[in-house]
């Protein structure tokens, strides 16, 4: 008996130190609105999101995984970033539209879960870029938006990728990403 009651302090005091799921959130909003400022949101805050365009949703749940539907790059005046990279569009513009993106998409985590301190990881992220023939560096670009989770989730923004090109995009978007994300 006494040695269950010892591996039981021992074990509730092994997890004091874990940070509480009210402080995980509250770190993840104030990394998330410093981000936001960063990208141009003069107030911090994620924008409102435009509607989807067919028949099809933003996320879907199941289980302890949310899928997202490809998010494309929405400046903070709520156009879309459009061109194709290098000709039309510098790789340096393309890098901040990835992270654009990628504002998209944990907008699209805090809508469906109301709280993004429910993320447990990212799991994997799959950047698209619209580039012209020839041009090799989408790893780069895709970086970006990776920089940009990891900034936001910490340790959890960490993930599996992989990096695309594309002749052409939808509306003509700069980039797109979909991303796997693993619940708490």
């Amino acid at each position: 008996m006494k040695r269950l009651i010892v591996g039981a302090v021992l074990a509730v005091a092994g997890l004091a130190w874990l940070p509480s799921a009210a402080a995980q959130s509250a770190a993840i909003e104030q990394r998330l609105e410093k981000a936001l400022r960063d990208l141009g949101f003069p107030d911090g805050k994620l924008p409102p999101l435009k509607p989807v365009f067919g028949n099809y949703v933003d996320a879907v749940q199941s289980g302890n995984q949310l899928f997202l539907s490809s998010a494309a790059p929405q400046r903070p005046d709520g156009q879309f970033v459009r061109g194709r990279v290098p000709d039309q569009v510098k790789v340096e513009d393309a890098m901040v539209a990835a992270k654009l993106a990628c504002v998209r998409q944990v907008n699209r985590m805090k809508l469906v879960l109301g709280d993004l301190g429910k993320v447990k990881r990212i799991v994997f992220v799959r950047g698209k870029t619209l580039a012209e023939p020839g041009f090799t560096d989408h790893t780069r670009i895709t970086d970006a938006c990776s920089a940009f989770f990891v900034e936001v989730f910490g340790e959890a923004g960490k993930h599996a990728r992989t990096s695309e090109g594309l002749g052409s995009a939808p509306f003509g978007v700069t980039f797109e990403v979909d991303v796997l994300v693993e619940l708490n």
